[in-house]
Order: C-alpha cells, then structure tokens, then sequence
C-alpha cells in the first residue's frame, strides 16, 4: 500500500532555494514510491490551522516540515491541534535550524537527498512538547501556544525585534537584500542590541519556579528554556540536555562577560570543555513544569518562541508533554558535544 506524505513549506522562500529543495523532494520521495503532495504554507499564522485540516482530509502517515525553525513550529503545532499520530519529518533550510541540527542534519537544498533518506528510514523520537501561557499582574490569559525547541525572555527577544524591523527594510532594497540577508540581519540586530545595553536598562529580576526547585534571580539579560540542545544554531549551552527525557533545561544569563564565556565554551563543535578552558560548567537546571515571575519592570519582559516574536508579559507559565511528538531523526546519532 501507498505510503501518503503531506509536504509543506514555502516555494518563494530563500530568494527560490526552497522551491528547488521542494522540487528535489518530491522527485526522491516519489521515486521510492512515496505519494507526495506539497502544500504552501500560509502568512500571518495561519498555517497550523492548514496543517490540521489537511490531515483530516489527507490522512497522510507522514507530515514533512521544509524550512526553518517557525515552520517546523507551525506544522508541528498543526500536528497536535489535528489530534493525529502522525510523524514529523524534518527537511531544515532556514538560518538556524536549532531542530534540525539538535539531531545532526545539515541545512540546505543541497542535503534534501540526506534528508528524505531520514525520512524513508523511518526512525522515530518521540519529542518533548513545551505548553506555554503567558499572563498580564491580574493573572488574565495575555495568549498560549506550544514550542519545540526554546522559549528565551530578556534580549534575545530584542534582538529577534531588531531583526524582525530590519529585515522588513532590508527587503524594500533589492540590492541591498540580495547582500545583507539571513544570518547577516541577525548578527547586525545582535550587534546593535549589545552596544544599546552599555547605555539602556536591559536587566530584569525574576522568580522560577518549578517542580524540582526555585531560584530568584536580581540581575538578568535573558533566561532560555531550552527542549533541544542546540542554541542559534552553534552553541549548546547545556551539554546533558535530551529531547525527549519529558525535562526542558533552564538556563539564566547574568552578564554580557557570562554571553561571551557561553559563546567560547558552549560552541557545539568546540571539542573542549568549558572546565578545560578555565570556564566554570553551569548548574544543571532542569524541570518539566516552569512559572516565571518578573519582578520589576514595565508590563514585563520580552519573549520569543522558536526564533519567533512573542508577547510581552510579566508572567509565564510552562509545562512540559513528555515525548508526544513522533520525529524522524537519523537512526544512532550520537551528539559530538558529549
């Protein structure tokens, strides 16, 4: 019998990168006698929703993902709004692709061939699910969500609004965006973020709570809770961290010194350890159930979900589903940050 996939992604991304890997895809699925169907996803978070009632109608027994970190949120989102056992596999071509390269795929139109033989394979992860929920001082709803990879609060959601700002101008420019795209905007938004924190309030205090311990914190840039071990695409800032151990890691950032220590010691090709290179390693903070508490500032704290803008809120909650969503990784992958 037929196996189904259902294919989604966006063929006018990457300047038309992804229509050629859309076009790749489908030629190596079908001729390993895959029926394939590809379907566009659509702006404005729209696309769980497609995702879902294309399942229903399809019933595929595969869900492919090509793109980035946020299509691989939106499709998976879609996944569980259907209610399905459906698998998702990965063909990762956006800028960090932190799914993606948390189980060893290589970005890219030129290594779809990689990543549809993954898929034919048919080894699955069984990944852990975030549920967030985000909540204004008199504990009413601000909006919820699910992620797969990270939730961060502080400046790496500034950055991510810089460069969210920039690359809608950059855009304007054809030019100009043909020159200064992808991970260009984003180091550009980093930098521009890290010269306004010697000269703007960038610190806030908070509580966390979970249900294995608490911790108070004065003094913050940014807090990350992290469900793969792969960070902005090179670094893992917590080596023991596990996709699919029903635990996310959490992992507080004090100091602009503290961000440049992680970006020498935490870089996942980096074969030494953080102790051998005069670093102290970081607690090991994990949990499955997480409420964040801001202490001080105004209507809270900036936050991003999956390399994504999110709301800004003074309180968030986040539980952890452990292992409920079937992925397609590559069958003994052995992290080399071990």
């Amino acid at each position: 019998m037929t196996r189904r996939h259902l294919l989604f992604g966006n063929p006018s991304a990457q300047s038309g990168r992804a229509k050629v890997a859309i076009e790749t895809a489908e030629r190596l699925l079908r001729a390993a006698g895959v029926s394939v169907t590809t379907i566009a996803t659509e702006p404005e978070g729209r696309t769980p929703a497609l995702v879902a009632r294309s399942i229903l109608e399809h019933h595929p027994d595969v869900v492919l993902s090509l793109g980035g970190d946020g299509t691989f949120n939106e499709v998976a989102r879609g996944i569980l709004a259907s209610e399905r056992s459906v698998a998702l596999g990965m063909l990762p071509m956006g800028t960090a692709n932190d799914q993606g390269r948390s189980f060893g795929l290589r970005p890219g139109p030129g290594h779809v061939d990689e990543h549809v033989a993954i898929v034919l394979a048919g080894h699955l992860t069984q990944l852990d699910v975030g549920a967030i929920e985000a909540f204004d001082d008199a504990r009413v709803s601000l909006g919820s969500t699910h992620f797969f990879d990270s939730a961060s609060f502080g400046l790496a959601p500034d950055i991510l609004a810089v460069r969210n700002r920039d690359r809608r101008g950059v855009s304007q420019v054809p030019l100009l965006s043909m020159l200064y795209r992808d991970q260009a905007v984003y180091v550009g938004a980093a930098l521009d973020r890290f010269l306004a924190s010697f000269i703007e309030p960038h610190k806030f205090a908070c509580v966390v709570t979970t249900d294995r311990f608490e911790r108070s914190y004065l003094e913050l840039t940014d807090l990350i809770v992290k469900a793969t071990p792969i960070f902005a695409g090179e670094w893992v800032l917590d080596r023991r961290a596990e996709a699919d151990d029903g635990l996310f890691e959490l992992i507080p950032v004090a100091s602009r010194r503290e961000w440049m220590s992680r970006v020498l010691g935490d870089l996942a090709k980096n074969p030494l350890r953080p102790e051998i290179l005069g670093l102290t390693p970081p607690d090991h903070l994990a949990a499955s159930t997480f409420r964040i508490d801001v202490l001080r500032g105004d209507h809270g704290v900036a936050s991003q979900i999956d390399g994504e803008e999110w709301v800004r809120a003074p309180h968030f909650v986040i539980e952890v589903s452990a292992r409920r969503l079937p992925l397609l990784t590559p069958k003994g992958f052995k992290a080399p940050w071990r």
